[in-house]
């Protein structure tokens, strides 16, 4: 290895010094070569070596083709395009070599894929192209609307200012104060700690360990937390009469007993906030949202309004009365029942069909439907069979009839039915035939499909 390596070493360092002796002998040639042209052909000179400059400055060819896939080609300005679309954040991260290798690569995915799925209609199909349509749309729409709401003024400070003297009340803060309490239950007990209390040498937080009987704020020097002026206390509720002393004391005093229904309570006031307003400054970016917000709405109802009386929108109040007010067809409601999620709204769906459409043609279906989900999924025996006699009283007609009795008098036994994949009519536009107990054995599940 070493002896491989000395040799590499001696034969870089002769390639060197080789290519440094022809470079000074090439530089001697030229000058020597130089001297009479230059005296003769001065001008041949600057030309050829004007010439030599603006060569190496022209630009790279930009339409040079990188990969050809199929017929289409990938060229380098294709790429750079690319590139040029990425978020500022990210273009500087694909301008490099490996960069640029990765978007032509993903490039040459992407036109794989489509000149595949072209070929192969995907194109044609009519949700394909429905889906197109909706891109172009709302693409068009976007475009225009963000264009006009340009227009829309942006708000001034002087607008926020008017804006917030008008709502001073909506920037007021309550009147706010944090407070402190040992509990007892005794008001004997409660006013011998409250002359505790208020010896200067007593340490309050002793004090709560010793004799409070609020295990939950033992720990914590009784600290109840922040008291409104409507007079809610956390833990102890609506007490308006100890608010009104609490907002009566200074910063540090200490008052009591007071009685709720937690027991007797020695009060202590951390910190009184009086009531105050909170400064234009503090709330400037709010009203500027606010406002801007608002001024958003109203110019784009401005701009849609315009919109509708240039082109000229002239609706007909009875025909859209008419179709918004129409129901959905009977079989419409089934199949929603039917692909419904979770046993409980398939039940809802199907009691939706008889409440709309009782006399449809898929009422009885809808009917032993619910029977069936009551006697097979819930197993509520009881309900499915007035389910069942329901059909019975209000489609005696039904081909479901037999298949009806069948389950009220078989239902609570294992053996299972034999119209487990023909129940009811088919919304196929089939009409099922009613079937009998021709099976034994265990019931294997719900029915198929009707």
């Amino acid at each position: 290895m070493r002896r491989g390596g000395t040799r590499a070493r001696l034969a870089g360092a002769l390639i060197v010094m080789i290519a440094s002796v022809a470079a000074a002998h090439g530089a001697h040639a030229a000058a020597q070569t130089a001297k009479p042209a230059a005296s003769t052909s001065g001008k041949s000179a600057a030309k050829s070596s004007t010439k030599s400059a603006s060569k190496s400055a022209a630009p790279r060819d930009t339409s040079r083709v990188l990969v050809k896939v199929g017929r289409d080609p990938i060229t380098r300005a294709m790429v750079q395009a690319r590139i040029d679309q990425l978020p500022e954040q990210y273009r500087a991260q694909y301008s490099t070599p490996t960069g640029r290798q990765q978007i032509l690569d993903r490039m040459i995915e992407e036109k794989v894929w489509l000149t595949v799925a072209t070929k192969n209609g995907v194109a044609d199909r009519p949700k394909v192209k429905e889906q197109l349509e909706q891109q172009r749309r709302d693409l068009l729409i976007r475009t225009w609307i963000n264009e006009q709401m340009a227009g829309n003024p942006a708000p001034t400070d002087s607008d926020a200012k008017a804006y917030y003297d008008a709502h001073l009340g909506d920037y007021r803060s309550p009147a706010t104060a944090t407070v402190r309490h040992i509990q007892f239950k005794t008001e004997t007990e409660a006013r011998r700690v409250l002359a505790l209390a208020k010896d200067p040498k007593k340490d309050w937080s002793d004090l709560v360990t010793k004799f409070t009987t609020d295990t939950l704020t033992r720990k914590n020097g009784g600290l109840l937390g922040t008291v409104t002026k409507d007079g809610v206390f956390p833990q102890l509720g609506q007490q308006p009469a100890m608010a009104e002393s609490v907002f009566a004391m200074k910063d540090g005093q200490i008052a009591g007993p007071f009685k709720t229904d937690a027991g007797w309570h020695v009060i202590k006031t951390d910190r009184v906030m009086p009531e105050s307003t909170r400064p234009f400054e503090q709330t400037k970016p709010l009203i500027m949202r606010q406002i801007s917000g608002q001024r958003t709405q109203e110019y784009y109802k401005k701009l849609l309004e315009q919109a509708r009386r240039d082109i000229g929108v002239k609706p007909d109040s009875e025909a859209i009365r008419d179709f918004v007010s129409s129901r959905r067809s009977a079989r419409d409601m089934f199949k929603d029942a039917q692909e419904a999620s979770g046993t409980q709204a398939r039940l809802d769906g199907y009691r939706r069909v008889l409440e709309t459409w009782p006399q449809s043609d898929v009422a009885p279906q809808a009917q032993f439907m619910i029977g069936f989900i009551q006697s097979e999924e819930l197993k509520d025996y009881g309900a499915a069979e007035q389910s069942f006699r329901a059909l019975l009283t209000n489609y005696p007609k039904s081909e479901l009839g037999s298949s009806a009795q069948w389950m009220i008098d078989h239902m609570r036994t294992e053996e299972a039915p034999s119209f487990i994949t023909q129940t009811g009519d088919s919304l196929a536009g089939t009409s099922p035939k009613a079937a009998g107990p021709a099976s034994q054995g265990k019931r294997t599940g719900a029915p198929g499909k009707p």
